[in-house]
């Protein structure tokens, strides 16, 4: 999944970041990150495009969820126990759990079919939807960007380490070869000595 997110990413540059948060939106964005930190894409439109990709999923479920229903929902038996949590939670705290169900692994997928079946306005949604994925995008994208700073700095790190070994392993032969040079001149040196006495 992530090896096949790359390549789209390499190709279709934003498209594919945008696209790719219909699926796993942190990796998406974390790559679209990476690919700006190599001068393929820019950071603020891999944010951009995160958004509107989040955004577009988000109400695309919430209004599927508002037209089937809570049939539709019933149908899943494995999202019962998701849907029932997304309830409880909505019942408890409201417009907060609305902001921040991008931050509940686990529950973010079925939690716009949930709020669509509870029938929520659309426009409250899409505001308090709105939100959220800038919030949620914002803190990924700049996750993204520390991680590719140190990464790189990492490299450059790894980079000096290993010019540091070449160089040591490199005296260590001319030094090897220094004292085997010198073993052998003077064991010529005594073998000389010996012919001579």
């Amino acid at each position: 999944m992530v090896e096949t997110l790359q390549h789209l990413i390499a190709q279709y540059g934003y498209f594919a970041v945008a696209i790719g948060c219909f699926l796993e939106g942190e990796t998406s964005i974390l790559l679209g990150i990476f690919a700006a930190h190599r001068g393929i894409l820019e950071p603020e439109g891999v944010f951009i495009a995160a958004v509107c990709g989040t955004m577009i999923g988000d109400n695309i479920c919430f209004h599927v969820g508002r037209y089937m229903g809570r049939p539709a929902l019933d149908k899943r038996p494995s999202w019962r126990p998701k849907v029932a949590r997304v309830e409880r939670l909505m019942d408890r705290h409201g417009a907060p759990v609305m902001i921040g169900f991008r931050f509940l692994y686990g529950l973010r997928y079925v939690t716009p079919f949930v709020f669509g079946s509870l029938g929520i306005s659309p426009l409250r949604f899409f505001l308090l939807d709105a939100i959220g994925t800038l919030l949620w995008a914002g803190t990924i994208t700049l996750i993204g960007v520390y991680l590719a700073s140190a990464v790189q700095r990492a490299l450059g790190h790894i980079q000096s380490v290993e010019q540091g070994l070449v160089i040591v392993v490199v005296l260590a032969a001319l030094l090897g070869y220094g004292v085997y040079w010198l073993r052998r001149r003077r064991r010529r040196a005594q073998s000389t000595d010996i012919d001579r006495g």
